[in-house]
């Protein structure tokens, strides 16, 4: 009984709150392509226990298990709820939130070199091991240049289509391109503005939303939806037509690459596989890794579609997200659990060379996180101000020391 009261004091539930707040920027890291989940684990100090989970000592797993699950429970809020806060900040503050999450990585550089020279006992490096390191730093800085996409494809609406919640369409007025041509609307494209689809009183009301790097930036849907300073409702006039105040438009839907059925749910738990685990190692981004294939912005669509469909009381949307989402989960359990058992072996096998890969991935994060933005244009650079330098220090410089913070506090 005695041990059951020391479980439950108010230090243990304040630990328990603290370690939930660090889970979410876990959680948060996820959703943001280039930012590294693993490398957000390492900050917050409990890279190891993740993964112990898969250790063959029963009380070392289940202490890894145990310790974790209040960070889990905060990665669950961060990827499920603040997600919609992150792709806010992103639309609004992008480079603020890049630089803070960049000082966040970088500030768990310190305990990493503590790690190699104090609890490995390594004082002198051999020069393969810094080898090793600029290998990792080349992976990277070729990673996000596989693939940096800056458009996405629409295609027409047919009969056999229903303009469902959370679909993303561009409408035309007038002339539109023939029924078989497929549109791509570019990054930032103004002329061709972008819809999100949101259930309405009276037919489908539709909230703009802007384009990013074939990532789609939407407006909070609980928000009020105006289109010009007039709300907007889309009535269903024909089989790719909509009428909005009396005018016809064609509609034209984002393509959703997960959509097929069982070959849809097979992929679906492939790529949550991939994304989890590349996601486990520090450095490499799993969502960065979706966009390079091509299916970031399809999984972040049934992900925020199906939490819309929940807190709109949308059910019937449900089973169309969960379709891919289930499945997906499946493929992240199964990643999470191999790769972390590789990543165990190699820090018990070869705790140096491995350390010091890392070290390498981490270096290069920026550059992947900043490449997957869409900050590196002209424009941008033109309309820069010094106070944005200032302020975009202040939050490099404010997340590099939360980071050797939140280090401290877990090694104490």
């Amino acid at each position: 009984m005695e041990n059951m009261k020391q479980k439950f004091t108010p230090q243990v539930i304040l630990n328990w709150i603290i370690a939930v707040l660090k889970g979410t920027l876990v959680g948060l890291a996820i959703v943001i392509p280039g930012v590294s989940g693993g490398s957000m684990l390492l900050t917050i100090g409990v890279y190891e226990d993740a993964v112990s989970i898969t250790s063959k000592k029963k009380e070392v797993r289940n202490a890894a298990i145990l310790k974790l699950i209040p960070y889990a429970i905060g990665i669950v809020l961060g990827v499920a709820v603040l997600s919609f806060v992150i792709t806010w900040l992103l639309a609004n503050y992008e480079l603020y939130t890049i630089l803070a999450f960049c000082g966040l990585i970088l500030g768990s550089l310190p305990m990493l070199v503590k790690e190699i020279r104090g609890q490995i006992g390594v004082k002198r490096v051999a020069p393969s091991y810094f080898l090793l390191s600029a290998v990792m730093i080349a992976l990277m800085v070729a990673l996000p240049l596989l693939n940096n996409r800056t458009t996405e494809d629409f295609e027409r609406l047919t009969a056999e289509d229903q303009l469902m919640l959370n679909d993303r369409v561009v409408l035309f007025e007038g002339s539109a391109p023939s029924d078989a041509e497929q549109i791509t609307v570019k990054k930032n494209d103004s002329s061709m503005p972008v819809l999100k689809i949101k259930s309405g009183e009276s037919g489908l009301a539709g909230m703009r939303a802007d384009i990013s790097d074939g990532v789609i930036l939407e407006y909070d849907s609980l928000d009020d939806v105006n289109w010009n300073e007039e709300p907007v409702q889309l009535v269903r006039t024909g089989d790719s037509t909509v009428s909005i105040g009396g005018t016809s438009y064609t509609v034209y839907r984002a393509i959703d690459t997960l959509n097929n059925g069982l070959i849809s749910a097979l992929l679906a738990a492939a790529l949550g596989f991939i994304a989890a685990g590349t996601m486990i190692v520090p450095g490499i981004s799993g969502s960065m890794v979706l966009l390079v294939l091509g299916f970031y912005n399809s999984v972040m669509s049934h992900l925020k579609g199906a939490i819309i469909a929940l807190l709109t009381f949308q059910f019937a949307a449900l089973p169309q997200h969960l379709l891919v989402l289930i499945p997906f989960a499946i493929g992240v359990v199964l990643g999470l659990l191999i790769v972390s058992k590789l990543v165990k072996w190699l820090l018990d096998q070869y705790p140096t060379p491995t350390y010091y890969a890392i070290i390498g991935l981490m270096l290069s994060s920026p550059f992947a996180i900043f490449m997957k933005s869409s900050l590196l244009n002209e424009t941008f650079l033109q309309s820069m101000h010094w106070y944005t330098v200032v302020i975009g220090l202040i939050c490099l410089i404010g997340g590099f020391l939360a980071a050797i913070r939140l280090s401290k506090d877990e090694a104490k």
